[in-house]
C-alpha cells in the first residue's frame, strides 16, 4: 500500500455501546494495520485509559450517551498530520465527531465519513431534537468538510445524496473473517425435539423482538421441538420488555434469554442454532446477518436490514418488518428440510466468501483515500 495513515474514530468498541458500529470500524482499522498504518480512537466506560493493537480507549466522563472522553481528542492532536494522514468518523453526532473532526477540518486533514446506516428513516425519525443542535455545533460543518463518504450499501448512498451531500460517495459493505467461524469440531446433527432458533445482537427496540415474539406466538404450536435462543447485551431495559411480552403470550417455555454472550459461549451460539434471525425495523449493513452466513447458518431477516444479497442467494429467507412477514418467513424455515436449511447455509458461507473478506474492501478504500492527497 502507498503510505498513509489512517486515523480512525468511534463511540465505543463495546459491544453493548458500540454494536455492530464499533466492531465494524475496528475490523476495517485492524486490516488496514496489517498492510499500512492505522489507529483508532475511541471510549471506554470508566477505568483508565487503555491501548492495544493500535485501539486506543479513552474512559469516558458525563453523560454516557456523549461519549465525552477528553483523552481522546488530545491523542488526536498528535496524530491529525497534514500530508500523510486520512480521518474517518464512523457513526454521527457524539463526542468523537466533534473533536476529531473540528481537529481535522483546522489542520486541512481529509475527512472520510461513514454513516453506517445513520440516514435509515427509522434512525432519523428517533432524536431529532438532539441531532438538530449536533448539526448546529459541529455536524453541519463535518458534512461541509468531509472529502469523502462510503456508503455500505447503494441504497445507503442514495440516502447520502438525499442529505444534499456532493462529495464523492464510495459504496464499499462491511466486511468478515469468514474463517473466524470455522468450528473445530462439527456441527451436531439435527435432533427433531431439540432445535434452535437463535437472535444475536443488541436487544433494542429497533431490532424487532416484539415482531419476532408476535411471530414465534403465532408458530410456536407447529414448532414442535423447537426453541428461540435470544442472546445480547440489553439496551435501556429493553429485554424487561420483551420478557413481558413473552410472559404475556405463554412462550416462557420456549424461549430462553442467554445475556450478553461473547468468546467460546458466542462461538457456541452459533453452533448449536441451526436457523438465524434478525427482525429490525432498521440496519445500515448488519454484521450480524455476516456473522450468521459465515458461521453456516441460513438466515430469516427484514428488508429492512438492506441485505438483499441474502434472498438472491438463496442464502435465506427475507420478509417485511411487520409480524405477518416474520411469521410468514420463519414459519417457511421452520418446514424447510434438514437439507434445504444446510444448503441455504452453505450458499450464505460461499457468498461471504466471494464478496463480503475484508482485504479487499480495505484495499479499495486505501486506494480512494490515496485519491484525496
Amino acid at each position: 500500500m502507498t503510505a498513509l495513515r489512517h486515523v480512525h474514530f468511534v463511540q465505543s468498541v463495546e459491544p453493548l455501546q458500540g454494536g455492530g458500529l464499533g466492531a465494524a470500524a475496528a475490523q476495517l482499522h485492524a486490516q488496514l494495520a496489517s498492510g499500512g498504518s492505522s489507529v483508532l480512537l475511541t471510549t471506554k466506560a470508566g477505568g483508565a485509559d487503555e491501548s492495544a493493537g493500535g485501539v486506543r480507549q479513552f474512559a469516558r466522563r458525563g453523560p454516557a450517551r456523549l461519549f465525552y472522553a477528553p483523552g481522546l481528542a488530545r491523542s488526536a492532536a498528535g496524530l491529525l498530520v497534514p500530508g500523510d494522514t486520512v480521518a474517518h468518523g464512523h457513526g454521527l453526532y457524539v463526542y468523537p465527531n466533534f473533536a476529531v473532526g473540528r481537529l481535522a477540518r483546522q489542520r486541512g486533514v481529509p475527512l472520510v465519513y461513514h454513516p453506517h446506516g445513520m440516514f435509515e428513516p427509522w434512525i432519523l425519525a428517533r432524536s431529532r431534537g438532539k441531532k438538530q443542535l449536533a448539526h448546529w455545533l459541529f455536524e453541519d460543518a463535518n458534512f461541509r468538510a468531509a472529502r469523502l463518504w462510503r456508503a455500505l450499501t447503494s441504497r445507503e448512498a442514495d440516502q447520502i445524496r438525499a442529505q444534499g451531500i456532493t462529495a464523492p460517495v464510495v459504496v464499499l459493505p462491511n466486511g468478515i473473517e469468514p474463517s473466524a467461524f470455522d468450528f473445530p469440531v462439527p456441527r451436531p446433527l439435527p435432533q427433531a425435539d431439540r432445535r434452535q432458533i437463535l437472535f444475536l445482537g443488541r436487544l433494542h427496540p429497533k431490532k424487532g423482538l416484539p415482531l419476532l415474539v408476535a411471530a414465534w406466538a403465532r408458530l410456536v404450536t407447529q414448532a414442535r421441538g423447537w426453541e428461540l435462543v435470544i442472546a445480547g447485551p440489553d439496551e435501556n431495559g429493553h429485554r424487561a420488555e420483551v420478557e413481558a411480552l413473552v410472559r404475556a403470550a405463554g412462550l416462557s417455555g420456549s424461549v430462553r434469554f442467554l445475556g450478553s454472550v461473547s468468546g467460546e459461549a458466542k462461538k457456541a451460539c452459533w453452533r448449536e442454532a441451526e436457523v438465524f434471525v434478525l427482525p429490525s425495523h432498521s440496519e445500515g449493513f448488519p454484521m450480524a446477518v455476516l456473522e450468521a452466513c459465515a458461521a453456516g447458518l441460513p438466515v430469516v431477516a427484514t428488508d429492512a436490514c438492506n441485505f438483499p444479497e441474502l434472498k438472491a442467494a438463496e442464502a435465506g429467507w427475507e420478509c417485511p418488518a411487520t409480524a405477518e412477514g416474520v411469521t410468514a418467513a420463519l414459519g417457511e424455515a421452520i418446514a424447510a428440510s434438514d437439507t434445504e436449511r444446510r444448503q441455504r447455509g452453505e450458499r450464505g458461507r460461499r457468498l461471504v466468501e466471494s464478496r463480503y473478506a475484508w482485504p479487499g474492501i480495505a484495499a479499495a478504500l486505501h486506494a480512494e483515500c490515496v485519491r484525496l492527497m
